[in-house]
């Protein structure tokens, strides 16, 4: 039996659940790609010869990129799906994957119905509320606004966008032990380009990283802090990785 071997490049998505970890679609060099597969990370595994499990056939949801994924749910288990760039007309806003029953579901959701936004990163707390702020989509490159899903009670709310930094597509957000949410970099040039081998910029200009911008779930708000030391190059595109 031939090992299954992925073609995707970028802008998939992918969702730690239960030492699984699960990638949907995204592009290869030039086309977007509908596959749907996991890594079991309990194992042991060569970064050479990764074992990866297909679950292509079993995939709903249309072929997109740039969408956002976290592990929510009553009981930590369920992958949801928002968002991310499409040409069909019938990709639904949210999705979820019941990693317990391999089955793929298209939520309702109460509250109000927000645009599709895609070129966001998406962050879970603990209670199970799904941060999405800024992106994009066709009508506007990049809007201002905190989407909060509560994944456990399918609900829409928003949180506040006063001091807000400008909006974005392409930033780093990362979750500290506080209930604070830190977001870095990104851009909001809709002429930015990236070489599809490297990721690197091709044409545009990334923000800067001298300037962190935390919001706080707790108490719903924002704050800036201004970096020191030597700071890294303006990027986009890019994610963060919190040392425990």
């Amino acid at each position: 039996m031939t090992p299954f071997k992925p073609s995707v490049y970028s802008h998939h998505t992918a969702t730690l659940i239960d030492n699984k970890l699960y990638i949907l679609s995204g592009y290869n060099l030039n086309t977007r790609i509908k596959e749907f597969f996991y890594l079991d990370v309990s194992v042991p595994f060569n970064t050479q010869e990764l074992s990866w499990q297909d679950l292509s056939n079993i995939n709903m949801v249309p072929l997109h990129s740039s969408a956002t994924s976290v592990k929510g749910g009553p009981n930590n288990d369920t992958l949801f799906l928002y968002g991310g760039d499409s040409s069909d007309q019938t990709m639904a806003l949210v999705y979820t994957f019941d990693s317990r029953s391999i089955v793929w579901s298209i939520p309702k959701i109460t509250g109000f119905n927000p645009a599709r936004r895609s070129g966001l990163t998406g962050i879970i707390n603990n209670d199970g509320r799904m941060y999405l702020w800024s992106g994009g989509n066709d009508t506007v490159y990049v809007t201002n606004e905190m989407l909060v899903l509560d994944t456990i009670n399918l609900s829409w709310s928003k949180g506040s966008i006063i001091n807000a930094p400008i909006p974005r597509n392409g930033y780093s957000a990362t979750l500290l032990p506080n209930n604070k949410i830190i977001y870095m970099g990104g851009d909001n040039d809709y002429t930015i380009t990236y070489f599809p081998n490297t990721l690197n910029i091709n044409k545009g200009t990334a923000l800067t990283l001298s300037e962190i911008y935390i919001y706080d779930m707790i108490n719903d708000n924002w704050d800036t802090k201004v970096a020191s030391g030597k700071i890294p190059s303006n990027r986009g595109g890019f994610t963060t990785v919190l040392g425990m």
